[in-house]
């Protein structure tokens, strides 16, 4: 229920799409040219160098041998992409210093274009928020200074959290990813695939864990303007946590599908509108559980409010006006 009405209420108000694409085109420009700058300044001779050139190659000859079937190559791959990385790791340490640096602007770029990011996504929040509680229509700007308080303590404290479990979740599925094949017997591409498609299974629910304790942090603190008791409220689980993870975890494959599908019809084109709509997707399906959880009625549309504490279309203010 709960991922048919989030899907509805995108649906409906689907404009937002094209601000939250806006802002992130032009943010995502910024960083990808500075972080170019950053990297050709420190790594140039290393990322042109001939260690990076055959990890590279190496990674292409990986899915070649995967579409081909060459099991004797898959059968060596881990044991020769472990020694590849070990002679890039050896060049990399000869010019330690430059590397440090490089990286480390990269990371400090890469968590200040998140914050930047995350203060748009916090002032949608506040967009859909005022939408579901009163069906009304907030400008962007006036949500995003509004809220720019409340977003910068959120973001401060969301941002860290969320780099360093999302690092420890792609470490474990790097882990995982090039062991299981290993423990299914002997390496085929049917065993590579299985292992492809677990790592992928894994990362996911990894997501829909994190989703699931934060649910209702974001809603909490555009409501309340509280950060710190919104975080807790979100990790009140009691009563919430199934019906939370099982929610996510199906809208997680659901944009996953959505979203390759988008890229394999339109080459990768109608990307611009899906990635951005599936994290206002996400956004519609916190706040759609947040109202479940707190038994408060909603606006679904114009004429039609639902909720918990009333599962039956009811008549609204709006229907009245527009009947009159």
């Amino acid at each position: 229920m709960a991922i048919k009405r989030a899907l509805r209420l995108l649906t409906d108000n689907f404009t937002n799409t094209f601000k939250l694409l806006l802002y992130r085109l032009v943010m995502g420009a910024l960083f990808v040219g500075l972080s170019y700058f950053i990297l050709d300044l420190g790594l140039r001779s290393l990322l042109e160098g001939p260690e990076m050139q055959n990890v590279i190659e190496m990674i292409g000859e990986f899915f070649e041998a995967l579409v081909s079937g060459r099991t004797g190559y898959l059968e060596t791959f881990r044991e020769n992409f472990t020694a590849a990385l070990t002679e890039l790791l050896t060049a990399f340490t000869a010019d330690l210093s430059s590397i440090i640096g490089s990286f480390a602007g990269v990371v400090v770029l890469y968590l200040v274009f998140r914050f930047l990011n995350g203060m748009a996504t916090f002032a949608m929040m506040s967009i859909n928020f005022d939408r579901m509680s009163t069906f009304g229509k907030t400008s962007f700007s006036a949500a995003f200074f509004e809220n720019l308080g409340p977003a910068v303590r959120y973001h401060l404290l969301y941002v860290p959290l969320s780099f360093v479990y999302d690092v420890l979740a792609l470490a474990l599925c790097w882990f995982f990813f090039f062991y299981a094949p290993s423990l299914m017997g002997e390496t085929t591409v049917l065993t590579v695939l299985v292992g492809i498609s677990l790592t992928i299974a894994l990362y996911i629910v990894l997501q829909a864990f994190k989703m699931t304790f934060i649910s209702s942090w974001m809603p909490y603190a555009v409501e309340h303007k509280k950060v710190i008791a919104g975080l807790q409220d979100s990790f009140t689980l009691k009563g919430k946590f199934l019906r939370r993870f099982v929610s996510f975890l199906v809208a997680i494959y659901l944009m996953v599908v959505i979203n390759v599908v988008c890229a394999f019809c339109t080459l990768g084109s109608l990307l611009l509108i899906s990635l951005p709509a599936s994290a206002i997707y996400f956004l519609w399906l916190q706040l759609v559980l947040y109202y479940h959880e707190n038994g408060r009625k909603y606006y679904l549309h114009a004429r039609k409010v639902v909720g918990d504490a009333e599962t039956m279309p009811v008549e609204s203010e709006i229907d009245a006006d527009l009947e009159s």
